[in-house]
């Protein structure tokens, strides 16, 4: 059976008639005045109940209420509508940061709205690739497909907009869910671009709900395309006018949270100057060191991973994830990438008021390189990875003989840093890792890696890091199991739990 989304109300008016035909909300409701009247029944109850993942207040604050969101509220999920929020609750949500927030100006038809537009378990997103762009035989300029990356063109599109390229799949839209679009592509030259979304009834491919156009000026920002009732899909189109070049990537498409965060409540996203993304998100736990970062590993299927493994082990901990190409490129990107994904964590140590030494980096396969790579300017405590990743380029060669046709992203992520194939793109790529640790010490840190005897992935790994980083006299704790590359995940999974534990127990008291 799925699992619901779990939303209280505390306020005078009970709203779950609005929900009894939202199969995927659990709604639960409190009257203020039961709080007063029979808290110390009521207390009890709540202690016994699964955690809500949507709270909403519309109610003074007393001591009793208080007393109850201790228990009830986690980052992201108390929201307290804007008459209510006045001193003693700003002050009491300045205290447990991250825990509550004022909602502003909404009226009753758009809360219930909002709240069944949010209201589901999980998160979701996935996309349309370059490689099932078609481009229009009319076009007279230049065309090249740059596997998952882009479809590069140059030339004269003309005066007026004129069709492009239209995506021969399409994007699915699930009934009562809305959708943030974002679009990737670059420009050169006097061109403009416009995207155009035709939203279709699933039961009758050629009964079209909306359309909705924007130029690339409008695309700044992901743009909402709103709910329906039934199951639909969206179909893409691109027309262009102008001259010059364009690169157009991928189109992707998220089960939206509207303004309560990106994938998850409290999620984020940023973006470079060329509309490569990573997502974040932040959760405080219970405010004591070590700050526990994980990045994600390739996921076809956009979205964070491990929320509830590091959730559970009650530390602040930052989740990063890379949903660009097929299902991630590494964490590696421009420069503005890269220092972005390191201020993120500064910043967030700061917000914490913890030292690097209060920090754990960690990931799993292609989440290993992120965790490695961005140690060498954090100089973390710990470092936690399981199938490490390191030499990029070579994961790209041993796709023709070692590893045939398997994990080809590899090869996208060749493309899209070197724009090459070549021997020395390829030797290129693999001196990223290492050119960028050079001139960083990390002497302090210890290392604690599982890996595969047999990696078919990249097979050097453990010993290119336990030889290099030797040198630096690092303390290296390493558990190496039998198999290829995935032969054995959750064997990996569990030393690498196993890991996590040790670190918290012996290193913070945990």
């Amino acid at each position: 059976m799925a699992r619901k989304f779990r939303a209280l109300q505390i306020g005078p008016i009970n709203y779950e008639e609005a929900f009894e035909s939202q199969s995927e909300i659990d709604w639960h409701y409190i009257n203020p005045e039961e709080i007063e009247r029979d808290f110390e029944t009521l207390y009890q109850e709540i202690q016994a109940e699964k955690a809500f993942e949507f709270i909403r207040i519309q109610t003074a604050f007393s001591e009793k209420l208080a007393a109850l969101l201790e228990i009830l509220s986690e980052p992201f999920n108390t929201y307290v509508e804007s008459p209510y929020w006045e001193d003693k609750f700003e002050q009491f949500s300045a205290e447990r940061k991250y825990f509550y927030r004022a909602v502003i100006g909404e009226t009753k038809a758009d809360l219930i709205d909002k709240i069944k537009t949010i209201g589901f378990s999980g998160q979701y997103g996935d996309k349309v690739s370059t490689i099932d762009a078609l481009v229009n035989p009319a076009f007279t300029g230049t065309m090249q497909y740059n596997g998952n990356v882009n479809v590069e063109l140059e030339g004269d599109y003309g005066e007026v907009f004129t069709p492009l390229i239209h995506w021969k799949t399409i994007l699915t839209a699930n009934k009562n869910k809305a959708n943030d679009i974002w679009p990737e592509f670059e420009i050169e030259g006097d061109v403009e671009l416009q995207y155009t979304f035709r939203v279709g009834d699933n039961s009758a491919v050629d009964r079209i709900l909306e359309t909705h156009t924007f130029t690339q000026d409008d695309l700044t920002e992901p743009i909402t395309i709103q709910k329906q009732p039934i199951n639909c899909y969206i179909a893409v189109s691109i027309k262009a006018k102008g001259s010059g070049k364009v690169k157009i990537g991928p189109v992707h498409k998220r089960w939206s949270r509207l303004d309560f965060g990106d994938f998850i409540l409290g999620g984020n996203r940023f973006t470079d100057a060329h509309r490569n993304e990573f997502i974040y998100y932040f959760n405080p736990g219970d405010l004591k060191p070590p700050l526990n970062v994980y990045f994600s590993g390739y996921r076809p299927a956009e979205g964070f991973e491990a929320f509830f493994m590091m959730k559970k082990m009650g530390a602040p901990f930052l989740l990063f994830g890379d949903p660009r190409l097929e299902g991630g490129a590494f964490y590696a990107g421009s420069e503005e990438y890269e220092t972005a994904i390191t201020q993120t964590i500064k910043d967030t140590l700061a917000e914490l008021n913890f030292s690097d030494r209060d920090l754990i980096m960690s990931g799993l396969s292609m989440g290993s390189f992120g965790a490695l790579y961005y140690s060498g300017k954090l100089k973390p405590k710990a470092i936690i990875v399981g199938k490490p990743l390191v030499n990029m380029g070579t994961i790209a060669a041993n796709m023709r003989l070692v590893r045939p046709n398997d994990f080809g992203t590899m090869l996208d992520i060749l493309l899209k840093n070197e724009h090459s194939n070549e021997e020395i793109a390829i030797q290129h790529l693999n001196d990223k890792f290492w050119k960028y640790m050079k001139n960083n010490d990390l002497t302090d840190t210890t290392f604690a890696i599982s890996y595969m005897e047999h990696d078919d992935y990249d097979q050097r790994a453990h010993d290119d890091l336990v030889n290099y980083f030797g040198k630096q006299k690092v303390k290296i704790i390493s558990r190496s199991i039998p198999g290829r590359h995935n032969d054995d995940t959750p064997t990996i999974a569990n030393w690498f739990t196993n890991f996590y534990n040790i670190m918290l127990r012996n290193e913070f008291g945990r």
